[in-house]
């Protein structure tokens, strides 16, 4: 199954939002109640759904997520944007001290102004280089979820979350924010 008619079920009769970020971020998107959260992984060559999910994003599940260290290929996850095609709604960069920039540069054109979002931690020197490229939006981790919480009410459909992690870790390169 593609990753376009996978996200298309699980975000069906939803506002899905596919977020490309770090996963020690991820205790930034819980909301009450609970949104619907999916991690998609690498499957053979491709991005899907991973077992056992879609689940409700918790305080106790971010615990778990932050501890799960996918395997990591910025190729694959540049096709797999290119593959997405109108599966998701909205979609969500992480900056990651500049590392979102060449994801940013995969997202269709047509959809940066108006469906995409950068997000990054205290700043964004960045900003020109993600202007440049035709992004408008611009957010703190910590202000993205009510940012989409408004869009997904404006389309009267309940939010739900599908993630990427973008940056590669093991037990040598993980740390807790």
């Amino acid at each position: 199954m593609t990753i376009s008619n996978e996200l298309s079920i699980l975000f069906h009769g939803h506002y899905g939002i596919l977020i490309l970020d770090n996963e020690v971020t991820v205790g930034h998107f819980v909301a009450t109640p609970p949104l619907l959260w999916a991690r998609l992984i690498q499957r053979g060559g491709t991005y899907g759904v991973a077992e056992g999910y879609p689940v409700p994003l918790t305080t106790q599940q971010t615990q778990r997520e932050m501890r799960m260290w996918d395997q990591v290929s910025l190729p694959v996850i540049i096709q797999t944007l290119k593959d997405l095609r109108d599966s998701a709604d909205y979609m969500v960069i992480g900056n990651n001290a500049g590392q979102g920039l060449p994801l940013a540069k995969s997202v269709p054109q047509a959809l940066r102004a108006t469906k995409a979002a950068i997000i990054y931690g205290e700043s964004l020197p960045e900003i020109k280089e993600y202007e440049g490229m035709g992004y408008r939006t611009f957010l703190r981790r910590s202000d993205l979820v009510f940012h989409l919480a408004g869009l997904a009410k404006n389309a009267r459909r309940p939010l739900t979350l599908a993630f990427i992690n973008t940056i590669q870790h093991d037990a040598s390169t993980f740390h807790l924010p």
